[in-house]
């Protein structure tokens, strides 16, 4: 329609002004332009002031105006020697709206849009419209939703504008029942199926989304088949057609894949070719395609990875390696040359590195492998990218290579980084074994202020604790890697979280060097002193200070008690004997004595500590590959009050089950022994290992209380006064002394009848079968609370499958995880009150505990957080804890 007017214009320019006539122009004059500037008219014109115009002019005018697609109608007429233009331009988008959309965001859709030439502001062209509106569907259909329809509406507007609406019915997607493989001979068809992605979805798979068809789905299942048979030795294998067939209702999809599989070849020589710099052993030695070997392509395609890493590594960026198949139809053989392509040699002109916005370019360059002015090395420059990545600094990191203009030889390596917070605040909230309240904080900044340098502060103030601790380590504090650091701390203990009672006030400080023995290992040394005093009084439990025990000026105990009211029976006196004259059984002595008993009150111990740790992670925080060994031994030195050792090892190990590292499997595990020498026996109490919970360091067992596994203590216990005359205390539950120190209570004590029990610990009877009994003073336990007490041998480990998170892409920051927990805490000490009240015991398999559960945890900008949802497998008695978080602690 539109050249039919343009033709008619013509053709009435030339019959009533004559522009058939040959005239030269004097003047232009465009008229019915609104948008679009007559400058832009004027540069579109083929013709200019000045010009000879003829009877093909007019033809050119419309031509080149219509090219520019911001016409509908063009007229060309002449007035004397005036050329007078007049133009309907074609309207412009004045706004889109979209709706029905959720598969395609919106914002996708409009940039599309815009590609095409269809945007708010732009020239309206429906020829482009259309061409949208069908590429939407397009797509849609090349993610199985067939039925997908899109329905465009224009609305003119004033001012020569319009409104462009788009209704889109997504439909429902297409669903696959069945593939079929037609001209395999050498494979089963289920076998070839087994490869796809695609597939009919069996009845257990209820979320899988195996059978939606998806056209990029498809065309990455055809590349895997085509691949097995290369692998397979099928050089002339081909797949000749696909066709899909849609059911009328557009909600299923038959699929058939027409092959060729052809002979199967085997390699009868293998040979290198083009230029090899010297270094033709080093590449032959990279060759994994043998004679005689059905032929690979996937074998071919590793040799050719590894020829070109080995090439960079030697300075060759940009070598090229390709194997080349020639095929020897008659005998069923293949030929395989490579082909090297070294290029030049090239050397790093500058390492740049860009988005490190906080931390300095020195602590990212003390990482660099590779040097500048050096011959460029594939495999320093992945050493690099991988230091920086370990550092826990970044969340990403990305590296790439581009030659520097102007030379052959030269290239600039830059990295580039996204920053992630690097500090941690830890938060610990709870209830002693009281159900008293308790909060510590600590702030850690691993990256202070850019420097690489690590500096912590705690502060706990509770009433079970107070403390201050500070600790700063220089991880390069030589130029080679050595670091060096120190920490200083001072707290008050007074009964820690489920932990049994016991007052503790000490001090000390470690300082720290380690020296990396490789790129993946480091030695570390540390010299320590503490000063430790432990207050253990009335209530402190038998394994810290043997009770019950009689206090000062206590010589009698009561056989009968006194009346001195006549209504209440005879009047009589008490009747007393002698303590002295009990024995200890009488007495209900515990004859186990102490930690405090043996050893006293106040420890100045030295210790050096040397550790072995060995680290291939592939991220400082929530690494998803690698893993992490360590091995502490600690040691105090001649001149301790105390004489023990601590053995442990833990262990971080992560396989990819997934090539984008998706879905992971992890294995961690710790282990640790303590054990006295010298005049102590055993190592102190305060520094046994505990397990359970989430933040009990190497005894990490989720689903159970914190600190709550292993060994229990026995209560404190007292005797009974007579009459229930209990200690006297003040207001603030302070035993009252008398002047000489002793307890101000009665000097009497009530008593009890035992029975006599022998040496193997049963009844003794009397000659009429009846069963011995004898007195014992009376005592009582001060508390029924059994707390832990922690022990010398810990065992815990975590299987973990770590999966992702629907609508969750970036897996660096979120991590979630399927885990089974198991450990326990173990004695070898145990005492033999403990082993009767059944609370201890040395290591035995069916002691451990186990928990199940789901746990998620996110880098937060104030550390990580953590949250799990646990079921524990443990026995009666157990403090269980199904739900658990905690902020600064990851894993």
């Amino acid at each position: 329609m539109k050249k039919l007017f343009f033709s008619l214009s013509l053709v009435i320019g030339l019959a009533n002004s004559a522009v058939a006539q040959t005239f030269t122009i004097a003047d232009i004059i465009v008229d019915g332009y609104q948008r679009i500037s007559p400058g832009i008219i004027y540069n579109l014109l083929p013709v200019g002031i000045g010009d000879e115009v003829n009877a093909l002019t007019p033809a050119e005018i419309i031509r080149s105006l219509s090219a520019s697609e911001y016409f509908d109608e063009i007229e060309v007429a002449r007035e004397g020697n005036i050329l007078i233009i007049t133009v309907l331009e074609r309207p412009s988008v004045a706004e889109i709206a979209i709706t029905g959309n959720s598969v395609l965001e919106t914002e996708d859709i409009i940039e599309n849009m815009a590609g095409a030439g269809i945007a708010e502001g732009q020239i309206f062209t429906r020829a482009a419209l259309e061409a949208i509106q069908q590429g939407i569907q397009d797509v849609y259909s090349s993610r199985g939703r067939y039925g997908a329809a899109v329905e465009v509406e224009v609305e003119e507007l004033p001012r020569n504008r319009v409104a462009i609406s788009l209704d889109i019915n997504e439909g429902e997607e297409s669903r696959i029942r069945h593939i079929n493989i037609v001209g395999n001979q050498a494979f089963e068809e289920e076998e070839l199926l087994g490869l796809l992605e695609l597939g009919t979805k069996p009845w257990y798979l209820f979320l899988s989304r195996k059978d939606r068809y998806s056209r990029e789905q498809f065309s990455g299942d055809l590349e895997r088949l085509e691949s097995f048979y290369l692998d397979n030795g099928y050089v002339e294998f081909n797949i000749d057609s696909t066709p899909i067939s849609i059911t009328p209702d557009r909600k299923e999809v038959y699929i058939t894949i027409n092959i060729s599989e052809g002979e199967q070849y085997v390699v009868s020589e293998v040979d290198l070719a083009g230029d090899l710099v010297d270094a033709e052993g080093l590449l032959r030695a990279s060759i994994f395609v043998r004679p005689g070997q059905i032929y690979s392509q996937g074998l071919v395609t590793g040799t050719e990875e590894i020829m070109v890493q080995r090439l960079g590594n030697l300075g060759y960026a940009f070598a090229e390696a390709t194997g080349v198949p020639e095929v020897n139809e008659e005998d069923q053989t293949v030929e395989v040359t490579f082909f090297i392509e070294p290029g030049n040699r090239t050397y790093v002109n500058r390492i740049n590195f860009d988005g490190n916005l906080s931390t300095a370019d020195d602590v990212l360059r003390r990482e660099m492998r590779q040097l500048e002015s050096a011959p460029a090395s594939s495999a320093q420059i992945e050493q690099s990218k991988i230091r920086l990545e370990r550092l826990g600094y970044f969340e990403t990191v990305e590296v790439e290579t581009e030659e520097v203009p102007g030379t052959e030889d030269q290239i600039d390596v830059n990295y580039s980084v996204a920053e992630q917070n690097f500090g941690a605040v830890s938060f610990q909230i709870g209830t002693g074994g009281g159900g008293d309240f308790f909060i510590s904080s600590n702030l850690q900044a691993q990256n202070f202020l850019g420097t690489g340098r690590t500096i912590g502060i705690g502060v706990n103030k509770s009433r079970f604790q107070k403390g201050l601790n500070f600790r700063y380590v220089d991880p390069f504090y030589t130029l080679d890697g050595v670091s060096r650091g120190f920490n200083i701390f001072a707290q008050e203990i007074d009964s820690p979280f489920n932990v049994s009672n016991f007052n503790t006030s000490s001090y000390g400080g470690t300082v720290s060097f380690s020296y990396p023995l490789s790129e993946i290992q480091v030695l570390g040394f540390d010299l320590g002193y503490s000063h430790t005093e432990l207050s253990a009084g009335l209530g402190s439990v038998q394994e810290i200070v043997s009770s019950p025990t009689l206090f000062q000026g206590i010589d009698k105990y009561v056989i009968s008690s006194p009346n001195a009211n006549p209504f209440d029976g005879p009047v009589v006196d008490s009747v007393l004997g002698n303590v002295n004259d009990l024995n200890d059984f009488q007495l209900q002595r515990n004859l186990e004595s102490g930690f405090v008993d043996r050893n006293g009150d106040t420890f100045d111990n030295f210790t050096i500590t040397g550790n072995w740790s060995r680290f291939t992670l592939n991220r400082g925080q929530l690494a998803n590959d690698g893993s992490l060994h360590q091995i502490g031994v600690e040691v105090t030195l001649p001149g301790s009050d105390l004489e023990y050792a601590r053995v442990s090892y833990s262990n971080q190990m992560y396989w990819p089950l997934t090539q984008n590292r998706d879905w992971v499997l992890a294995l961690s595990a710790n282990i640790g022994y303590g054990f006295g020498y010298g005049d102590s026996k055993e190592i102190p109490f305060f520094n046994h290992f505990f397990a359970g919970g989430l933040i009990s360091g190497g005894g990490r067992v989720r689903g159970f209380d914190e600190n709550s596994l292993g060994p229990q203590s026995t209560p404190g216990a007292r005797y009974l006064t007579e009459r229930g005359i209990s200690l006297a205390k003040d207001e603030d539950g302070n035993i009252i002394r008398n002047l000489d120190g002793t307890a101000n209570l009665s000097n009497e004590v009530g008593y009890q009848t035992v029975p006599v029990l022998d040496a193997n610990g049963d009844p003794v009877l009397d000659a009429n079968g009846n069963q011995q009994i004898q007195l014992a003073v009376q005592n009582f336990f001060l508390d029924e609370d059994y707390d832990s007490f922690g022990g010398n041998i810990l065992t815990t480990a975590s299987l973990e499958l770590l999966f992702p998170l629907p609508f969750i892409d970036d897996t660096s920051r979120v991590r979630s995880a399927f885990f089974i927990d198991a450990g326990n805490v173990f004695s070898s000490n145990c005492t033999e009150r403990q082993r009767l009240l059944k609370n201890c015991s040395d290591f035995d398999f069916k002691e451990l505990r186990y928990a199940a559960g789901v746990s998620i945890t996110y880098l937060s900008p104030f550390g990580p957080l953590t949250f799990y949802l646990a079921q524990p497998f443990g026995k009666d008695g157990d403090d269980t804890k199904q739900f658990d978080f905690t902020v600064g602690t990851g894993f």
